[in-house]
């Protein structure tokens, strides 16, 4: 086997391992549907204030702790998180601080934003939109495209970053 034959068979080798990870990269991802459930989630959970009593804003609360004590049990049990049983495969548990640096400052500003202008702002949007007694509302479809664009961003930044270590 000549030089020639051999730097063929290792261009081959990696083009079949870069195809490979590719693979692997997007069977690892979320289904599209864990960013509406985040969306669901938030929206649904504010959305409650205007629906129900004190007493089931409570019960409200009682069940989303229950639905995060479950998330908890099964992930210490079966030593995954129940997505990632979900989706069949267990990515590389990397920490990028970069990543969850922007994801952070993002988040700051936008809970700093809530803070300062969040109820009235909300409340003038859905007086603008015609729903004045249903503001928490629009305050949840508000807070949960917010909430989904973070997840989105945290998705985006952490696969941007593995795919700059591996390519």
């Amino acid at each position: 086997m000549n030089e020639r034959d051999e730097r063929s068979q290792a261009a081959e080798a990696l083009a079949t391992v870069r195809t490979q990870q590719e693979r692997t990269r997007r069977a690892a991802r979320l289904p599209w549907w864990a960013s509406l459930a985040v969306f669901v989630l938030c929206a649904g959970a504010t959305a409650a204030n205007d629906f129900v009593t004190v007493s089931g804003a409570k019960m409200v609360a009682l069940v989303i702790v229950a639905v995060l004590v479950v998330t908890l049990a099964v992930t210490f049990a079966s030593g995954s998180a129940p997505l990632n049983r979900l989706r069949g495969v267990r990515p590389r548990e990397a920490f990028e601080p970069r990543a969850f640096g922007a994801v952070a400052a993002v988040g700051g500003v936008g809970a700093w934003l809530i803070f300062q202008y969040g109820t009235e702002f909300t409340h003038d949007i859905a007086n603008a939109a015609g729903l004045p007694q249903y503001p928490n509302t629009v305050a949840g479809v508000l807070y949960g495209a917010a909430f989904t664009a973070l997840f989105a961003l945290g998705r985006f930044l952490l696969a941007k970053s593995q795919r700059g270590q591996t390519g």
